[in-house]
């Protein structure tokens, strides 16, 4: 798989995230287990953002804020597996992680940088339609949709992998 820094447009992608990139705190994310991916949730957030920069920029769109935005979509620190809920019926769908995470990473990106709307609205809306509120904007749209092409292709990568050395294990007990 081709590194992002080899792509065509990384460069102007980083002038324009290089400090939220390069945040220690923003770097604690490569900790995080993320969809299978062996990179934590750090290595999904910018896959997010480089390519719905990219669209945003062929649709002559606001990619500015769409790389920002995507690129903090995912900016929370808990552990949702260890997170354990008591609640039942429509409270238990409320406090559901998927529900929850974008006001969390919402709440810590706008506490650790300055958000414009857009931005704003990309990381609340991302989880649509999970989330009942559409999107806003069509940045906001992008980042939603890439972000589940993205999860996608790392769930596939993880199972692909798993069945590998899954494989390799039975070879080598014949």
């Amino acid at each position: 798989m081709e590194s992002i820094r080899e792509k065509k447009y990384f460069k102007p992608f980083y002038s324009i995230t290089a400090d939220i990139i390069n945040d220690p705190k923003f770097q604690t994310l490569k900790q995080q287990r993320h969809h299978g991916n062996e990179l934590g949730r750090y290595a999904h957030c910018v896959r997010v953002a480089y390519y719905a920069y990219v669209i945003a920029k062929k649709m002559h769109l606001d990619s500015w804020s769409t790389a920002r935005g995507a690129l903090l979509h995912d900016y929370y620190f808990e552990d949702w597996r260890t997170v354990e809920h008591n609640e039942r019926g429509f409270d238990r769908i409320r406090n559901m992680h998927a529900v929850v995470h974008p006001k969390h990473a919402l709440k810590n990106a706008e506490k650790d940088y300055d958000l414009n709307k857009k931005e704003a609205n990309m990381i609340l809306r991302h989880m649509f339609p999970v989330t009942v509120t559409p999107p806003k904007y069509a940045e906001s749209w992008i980042v939603s949709i890439v972000d589940k092409g993205v999860a996608t292709c790392e769930f596939a990568h993880a199972i692909k992998m798993s069945w590998v050395q899954f494989r390799s294990s039975q070879i080598a007990n014949v």
